[in-house]
C-alpha cells in the first residue's frame, strides 16, 4: 500500500511493507536533504532478489503520515527499481511502534500508537 510521507516539510510516496525489516529512502532523497556522508555507518541486507548489500544508514530528522509524527528515524539508503517510483519504504523499525490495521475496502492504513 503506499502511503503519502512528509519529508522536511515535501511530500512524497511510501511504500508500507511489514517484511522490510528498515524504513529505507532513495538515493535521490537522501542527497535532496544533505543526509549523505561519506563517515555514514553502514548495514549489510539481503535483498530477495540478488547478494547482500552494503548501503549507508542515515537518519530522517522528521517523518510524517497520517496524524503520526517520528523524529530521528533510522532508515537505510536503497535503490529501487525505476518501474516501482518509490521514494521509500516503511519498515517495521516504524511500524512495530504501532498497531497496524489496513482496511482493505477503503484502503486505509491506520496506525496506533502502542
Amino acid at each position: 500500500m503506499l502511503v503519502p510521507v512528509r519529508l522536511c516539510g515535501q511530500n512524497f510516496d511510501f511504500l508500507v511493507d511489514t517484511g522490510a525489516a528498515y524504513t529505507a529512502i532513495n538515493p535521490r532523497l537522501a542527497s535532496l536533504f544533505n543526509l549523505l556522508a561519506s563517515d555514514l555507518r553502514r548495514m549489510t541486507i539481503a535483498p530477495v532478489h540478488g547478494s547482500p548489500l552494503s548501503v549507508p544508514q542515515v537518519v530522517l530528522p522528521e517523518l510524517r503520515t497520517g496524524g503520526i509524527e517520528l523524529t530521528e528515524v533510522d532508515a537505510l539508503v536503497v535503490s529501487f527499481p525505476s518501474e516501482l517510483r518509490l521514494h521509500g519504504i516503511i519498515g517495521m523499525n516504524v511500524l512495530r511502534q504501532f498497531r497496524v490495521t489496513l482496511e482493505g475496502d477503503t484502503n486505509t492504513l491506520v496506525l496506533r500508537m502502542i
